[in-house]
C-alpha cells in the first residue's frame, strides 16, 4: 500500500503504508484470498502465504488492535500523524478530534468465503435506540460491540 513523498508544499506528503491482517475461518484460503494477495505485494517483513491459512481482511488506518505502520520507519501511523498535523486538514482535525493521530475510519479489504452477519457499528446514542427499539436484534446498547443478529 503506498501513500509516496511529494515535493510540493500544497500536496499532502505521502507514503508507503504497512497494513496488518486479521485470520478469520470465514475467510478464503491461500493466494487464492486477495488480503493474501495484497499484504504479499506490500512486502511485510516475514510474511509468507500459507496455502492451508484463510486471509480474511486487511486493514488500513490507525485501529489500536492493529494499527498500520509507516513502512521506512516502522512507527505506528498514529503516532506519526499525531507528531505531524498537518498531514490531516484542519476541518478534519476540528470535526471529528485526531489530536492523537487516531483517524475515525478504517478501510479493509475483505476475502470472503463463507456467509457473514451484517454489521453496523452506530454512534453510542444510535446503539442505545435500537437497542430499546429491537433488543432482539440489536443484542446490546453498546457502540463498541456492536452488531445486530441478522444474516
Amino acid at each position: 500500500m503506498v501513500i509516496s513523498p511529494l515535493t510540493t508544499m500544497s500536496s499532502p506528503p505521502v507514503f508507503k503504508l504497512m497494513p496488518t491482517m486479521q485470520q478469520y475461518d470465514w475467510g478464503k484460503p491461500s493466494s487464492t484470498a486477495k488480503v493474501a494477495q495484497f499484504t504479499m505485494a506490500s512486502q511485510l517483513p516475514g510474511f509468507i502465504i500459507d496455502e492451508s491459512a484463510p486471509y480474511t481482511e486487511l486493514w488500513i488506518g490507525t485501529h489500536p488492535s492493529l494499527p498500520s505502520h509507516i513502512f521506512a520507519t516502522r512507527e505506528k501511523l498514529s503516532a506519526d500523524l499525531a507528531k505531524n498535523p498537518h498531514l490531516i486538514r484542519p476541518a478534519v482535525m476540528c470535526k471529528y478530534n485526531t489530536e492523537d493521530g487516531n483517524l475515525l475510519f478504517l478501510f479493509k479489504v475483505l476475502s470472503i468465503q463463507k456467509t457473514l452477519s451484517i454489521q453496523s457499528h452506530p454512534d453510542k446514542q444510535m446503539a442505545e435506540k435500537l437497542h430499546a427499539e429491537w433488543p432482539d436484534v440489536y443484542k446490546g446498547a453498546s457502540h463498541k460491540a456492536f452488531s445486530p443478529q441478522v444474516r
